[in-house]
């Protein structure tokens, strides 16, 4: 579980995250969702430590982040896996290299045993067959499958997704949510989903924050969403043709 305690986060006198309170629980996809400039990247940043709060806490299990010295935050970050936004694989490496690439820093296995684990998540990830392919030999959906076996390469507790249907077609997008959802499930981890698109907060949101203006506004599920109170949400919801249409049942 990841605890977010009250905390706060300021650019140049703008105040971005505001008060924010929330947990996060394993084996379910907790998703953040708001506008463009909200503060949900700026909070998924503060919660993989890639940035630092001006106040409050965040807790991975009974441990704090910013009470965690060198060598407890190395072992932490060998627990989380990240699917950055477009996919981030490396151009000069082939897909299994792009794999074998974290286990070379956080393991001491060897090479045999690297290609072993890469060759099981790209199977657990439907890539077959594309070991010794480049990334700009694959379509954009593969891309993504092959950077989500990446980020569980190291079996983490805990999985970050920053916008993973971002430049994808809808009916891979709904495979790429099926797969996070599946994985989240089947290895029981915390799994965080930065979003705004509609379809996957429907598909796979097993809890919701909603932020608006660095404020978290609501939180649900993607049973609740669509009879929720709060006005903010509702325009944010209703932005989306396929979501106004379920509203108004069309």
């Amino acid at each position: 579980m990841i605890k977010v305690e009250h905390l706060n986060k300021s650019f140049e006198g703008k105040q971005v995250l505001k008060d924010i309170s929330v947990e996060y629980e394993p084996g379910r996809c907790n998703m953040i969702i708001g506008a463009s400039g909200s503060g949900k990247t700026v909070l998924l940043k503060n919660l993989i430590g890639l940035m630092d709060p001006d106040s409050g806490d965040i807790s991975y299990g009974d441990r704090t982040l910013s009470k965690m010295n060198y060598k407890e935050k190395k072992a932490l970050r060998q627990k989380i896996g990240i699917l950055f936004q477009g996919s981030a694989l490396f151009d000069f490496a082939t897909v299994i290299e792009n794999v074998m690439f974290p286990m070379e820093f956080f393991t001491d296995w060897s090479a045999a045993q690297r290609r072993e684990r890469a060759r099981y998540c790209l199977e657990k990830v439907n890539v077959i067959g594309s070991d010794d392919k480049y990334p700009n030999e694959l379509s954009g959906g593969m891309q993504k499958r092959v950077g989500i076996a990446r980020a569980i390469a190291l079996n983490p507790e805990y999985l970050f997704c920053d916008e993973p249907n971002s430049g994808l077609d809808p009916y891979t997008s709904i495979l790429i949510d099926r797969l996070i959802y599946d994985l989240t499930k089947e290895f029981n981890m915390t799994t965080i989903v930065n979003t705004h698109d509609m379809n996957s907060i429907l598909e796979i949101g097993d809890k919701i924050g909603f932020i608006h203006e660095g404020s978290l506004l609501w939180q649900g599920d993607r049973h609740s969403i669509l009879h929720t109170d709060c006005r903010e949400l509702r325009d944010f919801v209703c932005a989306n043709t396929l979501a106004r249409n379920i509203i108004e049942g069309r």
